[in-house]
């Protein structure tokens, strides 16, 4: 009996110990928020620029931000940039047709930041016909 009761009052520490973790990291996780910095007309040779923030609009410096830029028919280019000191990050745009694309930004987030995405349009027009 008293091997039962020790295994039923430890699986209990370990059970409010979990919650205790659980509660005060999400009381203490923050919103984050991506901002694309760049012009929505670009041409090949600029960068996209984007920026990892909070809600406070705390840079996040060192995180990885996924960016994909699709084509209207569907076609992916993606990438993956480290932020830096600031919490920007960029893509150098080599390569594209002109045309519309949509630019996909996604942290996946840490222990006490959350996970954000981006959706925003963007037109590549290198003025050449």
């Amino acid at each position: 009996m008293d091997k039962t009761r020790t295994v039923i009052i430890a699986f209990v520490v370990i059970l409010l110990i979990a919650a205790g973790a659980f509660a005060y990291i999400s009381a203490n996780s923050h919103n984050t928020k991506i901002d694309v910095l760049s012009n929505e007309t670009l041409k090949n040779g600029a960068s996209v620029r984007i920026m990892l923030t909070d809600e406070y609009r705390n840079a996040y410096p060192g995180e990885i931000v996924y960016i994909k830029i699709l084509d209207e028919s569907g076609w992916a280019h993606k990438y993956e940039d480290k932020t830096d000191d600031m919490g920007e990050g960029s893509v150098e745009l080599q390569g594209f047709d002109n045309g519309n694309y949509t630019l996909h930004c996604n942290f996946n987030g840490t222990m006490f930041n959350k996970p954000s995405h981006s959706l925003t349009n963007l037109n590549i027009n290198d003025g050449l016909g």
